[in-house]
């Protein structure tokens, strides 16, 4: 149609309508191949799950603790657990104590004996209970104050349970003349000590094998 007005326009010498002319945009498509398709969706988990390993990895790298120091906190634990074996018990003691005085006194015996012995052996009972639950009160104490480092002492128990099962000797070889020595290694407080308790463990299996 545009192109009978130009036409025309020529053979009658008038100008040619505005309207005649279309205008034309040109848009530029980018077109996506199934293929790239799959590429572009499966590379951006790829690259997420490597930039979170290597995250992780260097946190990890970051989060260490030499041994040293984890003996020298393990120390510290101990002494947590023993510096409240005490109050533990005393505060049962005293508690149980409290108790059984404030009860009425029957002459009837219980389970055949007399009452005030019945409430002695309480007492007594009540103490020891709190005297083997001041170290778990400590062993908590410890963890809160410490709760920065409580996932590496954790882990550093670990590894250190599994180098004491991996080289103490066999126990079958206990007697009296050759007791082995410190079986869980409980008293294993340093590096230093550690390697004399190797030498230990060493000389137990030479004398077993020597004296069996």
């Amino acid at each position: 149609m545009a192109t009978a007005a130009i036409r025309m326009s020529l053979m009658t010498g008038r100008a040619v309508p505005r309207a005649c002319f279309a205008r034309t945009s040109t848009t530029t498509t980018s077109t996506i191949t199934p293929g790239s398709r799959r590429f572009l969706t499966a590379s951006s988990p790829a690259k997420n799950a490597q930039a979170n390993s290597s995250k992780a990895a260097g946190e990890q790298q970051r989060e260490t603790m030499d041994w040293n120091t984890y003996f020298a906190l393990r120390k510290t634990r101990r002494n947590y657990e023993r510096a409240f074996m005490v109050p533990s018990a005393l505060v049962s003691l005293l508690g149980a104590g409290y108790y059984f005085a404030q009860r009425d006194f029957d002459p009837t015996p219980i389970f055949g004996m007399d009452q005030v012995i019945v409430y002695g052996i309480g007492t007594v009972a009540a103490g020891l209970v709190g005297l083997a639950m001041g170290p778990v009160i400590g062993n908590s104490v410890f963890r809160a104050a410490n709760s920065r480092a409580k996932p590496l002492v954790d882990r550093m128990d670990t590894e250190f349970l599994k180098h004491i099962a991996r080289n103490r000797a066999d126990p079958a070889a206990n007697s009296i003349s050759n007791p082995i020595p410190d079986y869980y290694g409980e008293k294993i407080k340093s590096v230093s000590e550690y390697r004399s308790w190797l030498r230990k463990q060493r000389e137990f299996r030479r004398k077993s094998t020597f004296y069996v």
